[in-house]
Parts: C-alpha cells; structure tokens; sequence
C-alpha cells in the first residue's frame, strides 16, 4: 500500500477494496500492471487529488477572492 497516499484507516479499507476489484476484473495482472490497476480504481474510489492539485485549486480561490 503507498504510504503517501493511504493515510488513514478508511483509506487503508478503501485501498483493500480496490484491490479486490480489481482482482476481480484483472485475474491475469501482476506486478507493476496490478498496482497501477488497484491505484487508478482507489483514486476513483477515493476522488483522489494530488497534492498540487489541492494547491492549484488554492491558489485559484485566492485569485478569484
């Protein structure tokens, strides 16, 4: 689990979830392939926002003030 981004136990437990699904979808997966699956499934899971995401979306609101 990426511990930059699962920092909290419902992101621990959404984590878990998205590798079960994607399990489900992509039996054949290993490696590199099956963790780039589970981390685009969590982040949809999640709405997932990189940090400079957040700071963009910041800077912005600080402009429109």
């Amino acid at each position: 689990m990426p511990v930059g981004v699962v920092k909290t136990v419902e992101d621990e437990i959404a984590w878990e979830r998205a590798k079960a699904r994607a399990r489900e979808q992509y039996p054949d997966a290993t490696g590199e392939r099956f963790y780039r699956i589970v981390m685009s499934i969590y982040k949809k899971m999640t709405h997932y926002q990189s940090r400079s995401s957040r700071e963009d979306a910041a800077r912005t609101a600080r402009r429109s003030r």
